[in-house]
Formats: C-alpha cells, structure tokens, sequence
C-alpha cells in the first residue's frame, strides 16, 4: 500500500447493525477512494436476504462490488464485506458522502435501516 492511511469509521450503528469503513487509494490515482464496508449483525436473529446499497451526489461515481454474502449469521458471529469504489470529480474541493440503505430478512420479515454517512475522513 503506497497511498496515504486513511482513519477506519463507524459509518453506521443501529440497534440491529453496525458497518465499518476502511479506505485506501489507488497509486497516482487521488480522486478515486477504495472503501471496504464489513456489516455486522448485532441481534440474536439471523438476517437472510441481505443488501447494501448506496447513493452519492452528481460530483461523485459510485461502483459496488458484490458483497461476500447475503446471509449475515446472528450475535456478530461473522461479517458480511463489499467493496465500493467512489470516484470524486471535485476531489480537494467537495468532500465525500453517502446515503446507505440496507434491506433484510430477520423472522422472515423485511427490514429496511436507512442512514447518512457525513463523517468519512477528510481528503478523500
């Protein structure tokens, strides 16, 4: 890894989930940020069906690799990855930011947890 350390945040927490960020940047390649999302379930259910997705402003490209599963086991037993590559066209003069929506099944119900991101490192 050539690029800049970039701090790892809690990007979103609920009663029923937690998602981790960690970042790094291609090699002559500033505007382009690599963020590897690891989604943990917090409940004693097992979540079935699962989702992640993302939404950014205009100035920003987002690709989501498929995630390493759809079925996240109870208690934080074992995480759910994927990885997303957001490309900033206003690198160093807009930060990023993120919409996330994450859908589920737990008891065979659908559930859907909605959230913000705004506190992703600066200079990204």
């Amino acid at each position: 890894n050539n690029g800049p350390a970039y701090p790892s945040v809690v990007a979103f927490e609920s009663s029923n989930l937690w998602i981790g960020f960690n970042f790094s940047k291609l090699p002559g390649n500033p505007q382009t940020t690599i963020s590897k999302a690891t989604v943990t379930n917090l409940s004693p259910s097992v979540y079935t069906d699962f989702i992640f997705q993302a939404a950014v402003p205009k100035f920003l490209q987002l690709h989501l690799e498929p995630a390493s599963g759809n079925t996240l086991p109870a208690s934080g037993n074992e995480s759910i990855t994927q990885t997303l590559r957001v490309t900033n066209s206003q690198h160093g003069k807009k930060s990023l930011v993120m919409r996330i929506r994450i859908a589920y099944k737990m008891n065979r119900k659908d559930v859907l947890e909605e959230g913000q991101i705004n506190n992703l490192p600066q200079g990204l």
